[in-house]
């Protein structure tokens, strides 16, 4: 007659079958995991073969017919454990890829290479004993290295697995994750502990072994086949509850039977006075267990305020509410009270373009929301989960369902970073308006469909709420926009009054600096006319008449010429070109014609970090315009005995040019309009003829045309001034912001004439000047300006940014 243990191992090699079969034809629900179906189908095949290697007698190396199953020194009951470490390493694997830890290939590479050392070792040693009665027990008397293998693979083996399954569950998102992580924790001491007693050697410890393996091997076939696992926390806190009620009852019951066993049978009223007792004792029992079920309830997590009341509660609250963040913080405090959740928040859904949907999260909810966007199309999974079946979604399905595997990326990764577990859709007059979601609950429970339907409802009472409360949201944020079209409106109302104020200075001004020259050119002609009719010319009045009418015309051309340049910058497109020069020459050519103005105003001109910058590619001709027109509006709103200073430096691969006065300053609100054309920052009625008199009138155009010349540069100009003050000169900067190379996006003009064509000689004196500064170091002169070497401030040095408009 067979043995108990060739029994068992019989009957586990069929059980073991049957798990292979059951993992060959099960369809699951969720997408799946190939690489923990292939170690769990390997691990079952090596347990299958090492049961039947069991099912031979232990003496079976010694018998002929057994002989081609034991190599070497191998022994039945060594080859059973050698299986035994197979189904032990083949298990890692599988939890590890089973709990998705990133450990799994190296844990394959060292799990195999132990076994096949122990598994070497054991073919090469002899009379090792391994696998034999009481072979643990004797495991280093002597020391064997198979048997050292064995055990010791054994302790490390299930104690890393056990340290990596619970920080799986430590570190996992989902309560989901979390019970898969919790189940494998109980499944590695089946397993491991399982195969280490069968290995024992003892028959009766042996089987018990295989039985706790074969159980073991159960619950993986079940935890990898199955969708998601059983609620094991919330199993464990149900089942402590029964056995604490029910430890309860039998001590009420045996206490009961305990004061019965005093009453004498031959007492009189017996039955009378053991109903009293019995009533007795249940009336005692009854408030005992209500108190231990509330007790109990809270700790398996049940005790707590009905559904109906809490819903009943929120649809009053939400009565009346027409902000947006009132209602988040009444739907979030329910949630909070009625699925005990740590996260939540709302997720506000618009039409989008092409039969889409915009999702937007509101900002505020409880805990940490995401400042994210996604996209949502009316044909996908998702949405057809949330609006056509009106279902909530856990974000568990949406992980692993198979029926979301086909769902956009970019929307389940919309989802992933919410870091949320369920979502309730939002849903009034046929339309989806928001998303309720909330994350895991302080017990990291598993959401049960009670929990969901819960949702559901809670998301179905605040719909109208939020459809209000969008409504107003959406008519503030109208009146916002209107209220800032209306400021809008109004500064450019004011922005047209003040430029429609400058045409009329313009004329003014124009119409005197055109009659000035004019009036002289007249002039000089009669006079000229009439000592002509009367003889009493000569060659030096004729030179000196001519001079004068020269000086008006020149005067007339620059006018005119300063015009022309305006008109061709309105159509955006400046005809530069461009050649390799240095700030420093252009800034030299441009203060050139300056010098006497400078002298005769007893002003004081510095430049300083010009030659220390390294060339840059620029229309010479144009730049030197700019610079003469910043530098010139410097001179004429700097009083006499002022002092304007220039200086340079690097900034992110540009070259930025100062030009700092201490003159009248201009008011912050006109920091804009002093580029615009013909703007004046004063009355234009209190102007001077001359261009380079103390607050000298001009027509306005001197700032509009180095703007568009910067411009055309790619670079970028903006003054700074605290404020206009004529009396307390608090002085105005401006900063020309230049590229070093040529930008590709520059406007273009045709070309025209300038009021500062330079002439043959200008150009070879340049040329000449730019040449010396390359060939030499020392100190010098920048055309009329002095260079200190004192060393700049810490203010100059700090980075000089442009107003936000102009970046």
């Amino acid at each position: 007659m067979p043995s108990s243990t060739t029994l068992l191992a019989t009957g586990l090699t069929i059980a073991y079958g049957l798990m292979l079969l059951t993992v060959l034809v099960r369809e699951r629900q969720q997408q799946p995991n190939t690489g923990a179906r292939r170690w769990l189908m390997l691990t079952l095949l090596v347990a299958l073969a090492g049961t039947a290697v069991a099912m031979l007698p232990s003496d079976a190396h010694t018998e002929a017919r057994y002989e081609s199953f034991f190599v070497g020194d191998l022994t039945q009951p060594a080859l059973v454990i050698i299986a035994a470490n197979l189904v032990i390493a083949c298990f890692g694997a599988l939890i590890l890829r089973y709990l998705g830890s990133r450990l799994a290939l190296l844990w394959t590479v060292l799990g195999l290479g132990w076994w096949a050392a122990q598994a070497a070792t054991s073919f090469t040693t002899a009379d090792t004993g391994i696998g034999q009665a009481r072979w643990l027990a004797n495991i280093y008397d002597p020391l064997e290295m198979p048997n050292v293998l064995a055990f010791g693979g054994w302790l490390v083996i299930g104690v890393v697995l056990l340290l990596v399954a619970l920080y799986a569950f430590y570190r996992a998102r989902l309560s989901e994750i979390a019970n898969q992580a919790l189940f494998g924790v109980i499944l590695v001491p089946l397993v491991v502990g399982g195969a280490a007693l069968g290995g024992s050697g003892e028959a009766l410890i042996k089987e018990l072994g295989w039985a706790i393996q074969a159980i073991g091997l159960v619950g993986a076939v079940y935890g990898v086949t199955a969708y998601r696992v059983f609620d094991i926390r919330r199993t464990l806190r149900h089942a402590t509850a029964t056995a604490v009620l029910t430890v309860v009852t039998a001590l009420a019951i045996f206490l009961a039977l305990i004061l019965a066993q005093q009453l004498d049978a031959d007492t009189g009223g017996l039955y009378v006075i053991l109903g009293a007792l019995a009533f007795g004792v249940a009336v005692a029992y009854t408030p005992f267990r209500k108190l231990i079920e509330t007790f109990m309830g809270g700790l398996v997590g049940t005790a707590q305020e009905s559904s109906s009341q809490l819903l009943r509660k929120f649809s009053e609250d939400i009565t009346g509410v027409v902000e947006l963040d009132a209602l988040v913080d009444v739907t979030m405090r329910t949630l909070r009270e009625a699925l005990r959740v740590r996260r939540g928040g709302l997720i506000l859904v618009n039409r989008a373009k092409e039969n889409g949907l915009s999702l937007f999260p509101v900002s505020r909810g409880m805990g940490e929301i995401p400042d994210i966007k996604g996209q949502m199309t009316q044909d996908g999974p998702i949405y057809e989960q949330l609006f056509t079946r009106r279902a909530a979604l856990l974000q568990y399905d949406l992980d692993f369902g198979r029926e979301y595997a086909e769902a956009a990326p970019d929307l389940r990764g919309f989802f992933k970073q919410m870091r949320m577990s369920a979502y309730a859709p939002v849903v009034v007059q046929g339309e989806l308006i928001g998303i309720l979601c909330c994350g895991a609950k302080a017990s990291d429970d598993p959401f049960t469909e009670p929990d969901l339907e819960l949702l559901i409802t809670i998301a179905n009472q605040a719909g109208v709420a939020l459809r209000n409360a969008r409504l107003v949201t959406d008519l503030r944020r109208r009146e916002g926009e209107q209220a800032d079209l209306n400021r809008e409106l109004q500064a450019a109302k004011e922005q047209v009054e003040k430029l429609d104020d400058v045409k009329t200075d313009f004329i003014t001004i124009a119409s005197h600096e055109l009659r000035t020259p004019l009036a002289q050119i007249r002039g000089y002609t009669d006079i000229m006319e009439a000592m002509n009719e009367q003889g009493m010319l000569d060659q030096d009045q004729i030179g000196g008449m001519t001079a004068n009418l020269r000086k008006a015309a020149d005067r007339l051309e620059g006018l005119i010429t300063a015009m022309l340049d305006v008109s061709q910058l309105d159509v955006d497109a400046m005809d530069l070109r461009f050649a390799q020069t240095s700030v420093e020459n252009v800034m030299r050519m441009a203060i050139e014609p300056l010098t006497e103005a400078i002298k005769n105003r007893k002003l004081m001109l510095s430049a300083r970090g010009l030659r220390d910058l390294p060339p840059i590619e620029a229309d010479m001709q144009r730049l030197v315009q700019a610079f003469r027109n910043v530098v010139l509006n410097a001179i004429k709103f700097t009083p006499d005995g002022g002092r304007i200073d220039i200086s340079g430096r690097m900034q992110d691969e540009h070259v930025l040019v100062i030009i700092k006065d201490n003159g009248i300053g201009i008011d912050p609100a006109n920091h804009e309009l002093v580029f615009e054309k013909f703007f004046r920052a004063h009355d234009p009625s209190l102007h001077s003829t001359g261009d380079t008199k103390f607050m000298g009138a001009g027509p306005g155009l001197g700032l509009t045309i180095a703007r568009g010349v910067v411009d055309a540069h790619g670079g970028r100009i903006w003054v700074e001034s605290e404020r206009h003050d004529p009396e307390n000169f608090p002085g105005s900067t401006f900063y020309i912001l230049l590229p070093l190379s040529k930008v590709d996006e520059e406007k273009r003009v045709l070309p025209f004439d300038s009021t500062v064509s330079l002439s043959a000689r200008q150009v070879q004196a340049a040329l000449e000047a730019e040449s010396r500064t390359r060939s030499k170091s020392g100190n010098g002169g920048n055309g009329g300006a002095q260079e200190p070497q004192e060393a700049e401030s810490a203010a100059q040095q700090t980075m000089v940014r442009p107003p936000e408009g102009l970046r």
